[in-house]
């Protein structure tokens, strides 16, 4: 799809209430066409628009480079950014055809020269996707339980959380233990399992012990704090990680940080992913509700290991991790709106620190080796955008 409209500079207030108007659906690629670049801040802003409305923007075409780093700004976000014509290849044309005098066409190009555009603040990728995984992990603001994500991350050269969406707990544990080598996180759903009793817990705890991963429950709790306590006490023996939305504010994770700390003696660490977007199309998500759920994030870092999200700027601090869905090697998409992205678009693009691969793993006809085959593919790419920087 590309993109011929200007995006609006401020949500409308009334109507549909988008921010992008004209037909597109979650999931379309875009290509974004600007007539003039300077510093690409502007293109910048709407890339990132874009990207919270689940659109995918790798490609921006301009008429005119002026020649003051906006393009390299660009290229340095993952962009890829062709122009028609630069602003020496203009004056140069003018100057041959007569139609600028030596001077002029000597004083753009000192210029040019001479006033290079610096780095504006927030325009360049966030420092949590430029620094190491060791980095981050020896921040003081770093919860436990982030520590212990970096840490398996590291041991097991491993960025992949795999989601076992599976229907019994015999596919559950035997899905488990093909890609148990080769994951950091373990991803379920105990709740759409039949069959689940103590001994399949016991099991999965076992494994996660041998294979040195963790696991997290995806129930995405979202109640009152209370209500998410009782909830929470019914997991938190068994799951190192739960997500929760941010709905209902942040009393909900006081309740699970009571929780928490009522059984530091018993347990290691343990902690919560918060859902700030969603990689489903259709999904109700605004901005204001993606800025409050990252300050809840802040507020309960001692608990918080980071956000599920999509986009690379939500995140600013290193200490919290960025869980992004939604990865899959040979489909683009469902038939339930499931947009899927390549390893690439998840961590170079959108800002992933940890990837979430589901079907693309445990409804391969050999698990394990998709599993290898997704680990060495992320790994190799967070390599990439941290030896960029």
């Amino acid at each position: 799809m590309i993109l011929t409209q200007k995006i609006k500079k401020e949500q409308k207030t009334y109507g549909t209430k988008k921010l992008i108007d004209g037909e597109y659906s979650c999931g379309d690629d875009v290509i974004v066409i600007e007539d003039v670049i300077t510093s690409g801040a502007s293109i910048l802003e709407t890339v990132v628009d874009l990207e919270r409305s689940n659109l995918n923007v790798s490609n921006v075409i301009v008429l005119v480079d002026r020649q003051q780093g906006g393009m390299q700004r660009l290229s340095e976000r993952g962009l890829k950014i062709n122009s028609l014509f630069n602003i020496t290849e203009i004056v140069t044309i003018l100057k041959e055809e007569g139609k600028l005098s030596d001077a002029v066409y000597q004083s753009v190009l000192d210029y040019v020269i001479n006033n290079q555009i610096q780095p504006a603040k927030g325009c360049e990728k966030p420092l949590r996707t430029k620094l190491e995984f060791k980095e981050r992990a020896e921040l003081l603001e770093t919860s436990k339980i982030a520590q212990k994500i970096f840490k398996i991350s590291l041991e097991k050269k491993s960025n992949l959380c795999v989601a076992v969406d599976v229907d019994t707990a015999d596919k559950l544990l035997d899905i488990a233990e093909k890609v148990a080598p080769h994951i950091c996180i373990l991803k379920t759903h105990i709740d759409a399992i039949s069959g689940v009793t103590d001994a399949t817990i016991n099991d999965l705890q076992l494994l996660a012990k041998q294979y040195n991963f963790l696991i997290m429950e995806d129930r995405k709790m979202a109640d009152i704090g209370n209500t998410v306590k009782l909830q929470y006490k019914k997991l938190v023996n068994w799951a190192d990680l739960v997500t929760v939305h941010s709905v209902s504010g942040g009393m909900m994770l006081k309740g699970i940080q009571e929780v928490i700390n009522e059984n530091t003696d018993s347990l290691d660490s343990r902690g919560v992913f918060i859902v700030a977007e969603l990689s489903c199309n259709g999904n109700l998500i605004s901005e204001q509700y993606i800025k409050e759920t990252v300050k809840i994030a802040e507020e309960y870092k001692d608990i918080v290991a980071g956000l599920v999200c999509q986009s690379p700027d939500v995140i600013s601090s290193p200490s919290l991790l960025q869980l992004t869905p939604g990865v899959n090697i040979k489909n683009a998409n469902d038939n339930l709106g499931q947009q899927y992205q390549s390893p690439s678009d998840i961590i170079l693009t959108k800002g992933a620190d940890i990837a979430v691969v589901g079907r693309g793993i445990y409804q391969d006809d050999n698990p394990a080796e998709a599993a290898k085959l997704y680990k060495e593919s992320l790994w190799n790419t967070y390599l990439e955008r941290i030896s960029n920087s």
